[in-house]
């Protein structure tokens, strides 16, 4: 039976409360159950707004799978704004030819991607048409397929996003507007923080270092998750009390990636 107005049940919601599960691939042990607060959820949302300049006419591809964290912002931020979003299916993703070809007849303005997939997007003889943005993620980016993209497709910029299941998805964007800027490098930088994100590279003793020398990275921020669904241990190993952002109760995420700061930033 349908419930009268005031019998239905009033449901609210705060950055705290729990928005997802997402299962690591647990190529690094056991799959662990990553918790992503509402609050780091939407935090990265509208920064993949912000950061891809995302309004109405927007229409971004939803290539991954859900079990994949980066299906979250794929199906959800362009609605955010009125845009639209193109479901294609798992044999069209594989298929390197049919997916330009459906992004070209679709209209897509945002396409996401892995380098190993990209290295056959370069070959196709396929047009992209509206295509504004392509986002790689999943792997390190070498500078020179990074290169070779936007030799072929100078009017789409690259945006090399990195982030960990454990921090709402990506933490990190590089955009790459020129071939030129990364021919001849090993990889692409990672980048900067997006918005209400911090960034530090740690030692072995857990002292912040410097330009240039090699560390782990910590995650620190809106987008750093609740911990690990049933795993109090491997949650106190991994994500550990924030002495550096002076917030009260704030922890930052041990990504076990190590990293370096350049020059830039």
């Amino acid at each position: 039976a349908k419930l009268a107005r005031s019998e239905r049940p009033q449901v609210e919601l705060g950055a705290e409360q729990l928005a997802y599960v997402t299962y690591t691939s647990g190529s690094a042990g056991v799959p662990k159950g990553a918790m992503v607060a509402q609050g780091g959820m939407v935090n990265h949302l509208y920064a993949k707004v912000r950061e891809l300049e995302l309004k109405e006419t927007s229409v971004v591809a939803q290539t991954a799978a859900a079990s994949f964290d980066i299906s979250v912002w794929q199906y959800l931020a362009a609605l955010l704004v009125g845009g639209r979003v193109e479901v294609f299916d798992e044999e069209e993703v594989r298929d390197p030819a049919r997916l330009l070809r459906g992004v070209r007849e679709r209209g897509v303005t945002v396409l996401e991607t892995v380098p190993s997939l990209l290295r056959l997007l370069v070959a196709s003889r396929e047009e992209p048409g509206a295509l504004r943005w392509l986002v790689v993620t999943g792997e390190a980016l070498s500078g020179e397929l990074c290169a070779e993209w936007l030799r072929k497709h100078a009017a789409v910029p690259v945006i090399n996003a990195y982030g960990p299941t454990e921090c709402a998805d990506d933490v990190t964007h590089q955009v790459v507007q020129q071939a030129a800027e990364v021919a001849g490098e090993q990889w692409v930088p990672i980048g900067s923080g997006l918005q209400n994100t911090e960034l530090y590279v740690i030692d072995e003793h857990w002292r912040a270092v410097g330009v240039g020398v090699k560390g782990e990275l910590w995650v620190g921020g809106a987008g750093v998750g609740r911990g690990y669904v049933g795993a109090s241990a491997q949650t106190a190993e991994r994500f550990v009390p924030d002495s550096y952002s002076g917030r009260v109760g704030g922890r930052l995420y041990r990504t076990g990636d190590v990293v370096r700061w350049r020059e830039q930033g």
